[in-house]
Order: C-alpha cells, then sequence, then structure tokens
C-alpha cells in the first residue's frame, strides 16, 4: 500500500470514528430530572429531612404542571425554586420517578452512615406522606392518557411512589 492509500485509509477510519463518537456523545446528553435551580437547592440543603423536603417539593411540581399545564407560582416562590419544569407527559412522569429514586439514594446513603440518627426518620415520614398523597394525583391522570409512553411513564411513576410507601429503615 503506497503512502498515500495509507493516508486516505487512515483519513477514512478517523472520519469514521468521529462520527461514532459524535453519535454517541448526541445520545448520553439526557434530559436533567431537576432543574438548576433545585439542583442548588439540594446541594444547598444537608439536613437529611430538608433535603428530602426538597425533593418532594420538586416532585410536587412535576405533578402541578401534569394536572394543570397552565400553572403558576408566586413570584417569591418562582424566585426560589425557578420557573416551573417543562417537557413532555412522559418527559415530566420520567423526571417524577427519577426524583423519587434520587431521594430513596439519599436516604440509603444517610441510613448506611448514620442509621440511628432520629432526623432519618423524620425523612422517610415526610417522604412517605408525600407519596401516599401523590399516588392518586398521578392515578387521575390515567384516563387522560393514551399515548402508550405517556402511560408506560406513568405506570413507572405510581410504581416507584408505592415503593416508597412500603419504604422502612430497620436498625
Amino acid at each position: 500500500m503506497t503512502f498515500i492509500k495509507r493516508s486516505r485509509v487512515l483519513f477514512f477510519v478517523v472520519c469514521v470514528g468521529l462520527l461514532v463518537s459524535a453519535g454517541v456523545s448526541a445520545q448520553k446528553k439526557t434530559r436533567d430530572h431537576l432543574t438548576e435551580q433545585e439542583i442548588e437547592l439540594v446541594r444547598d440543603v444537608q439536613q437529611i429531612d430538608q433535603r428530602i423536603e426538597v425533593f418532594v417539593k420538586a416532585a410536587d411540581r412535576r405533578i402541578l404542571v401534569l394536572t394543570n399545564p397552565n400553572a403558576t407560582q408566586k413570584s417569591k416562590e418562582e424566585e426560589t425554586w425557578g420557573p416551573l419544569p417543562t417537557g413532555t407527559k412522559a418527559e415530566l412522569l420520567t423526571d417524577y420517578k427519577k426524583i423519587l429514586e434520587e431521594a430513596e439514594e439519599k436516604l440509603e446513603d444517610f441510613y448506611s452512615r448514620e442509621p440511628k440518627n432520629d432526623l432519618l426518620k423524620k425523612a422517610l415520614h415526610k417522604f412517605k406522606q408525600a407519596a401516599n398523597r401523590q399516588i392518586p394525583q398521578l392515578r387521575v391522570m390515567a384516563a387522560q392518557l393514551s399515548d402508550k409512553k405517556d402511560q408506560r411513564a406513568l405506570a413507572e411513576a405510581i410504581e416507584e411512589a408505592e415503593t416508597v410507601t412500603k419504604a422502612e429503615m430497620t436498625n
């Protein structure tokens, strides 16, 4: 093989590699389940019970937008929390599920470090109360969803919320 042919082959291989890696990186860019302001609030709050309250509020905000697409919030609330989240029904439901999963991870992590801490019980109680309140709101949406992707996202969100209601920390 001559030098020119090798150069062309190498150029072709490099171009294909760049195209493939560009496609992979484009696929990796996924939607954040929390808004930037919500992420900041989670970072700022270190006590587990208050951190869980942030996750609960973030989950409530998804349900608000899902049940009332024209919902608004008070300016003070928007100052703290940022604009209400946006997205398709499936995206908002998936965000809701991921918020619950992240909150569960935070609880499990805290439990692994401080299983006897009273704040843990308080946080879990708040989390379970919120899930029990949110499940009926989610179930009402079932009759309104005709798209299979939306229905699947709703079923997964309800399943995750039901998991939260059954959660227990054993010492």
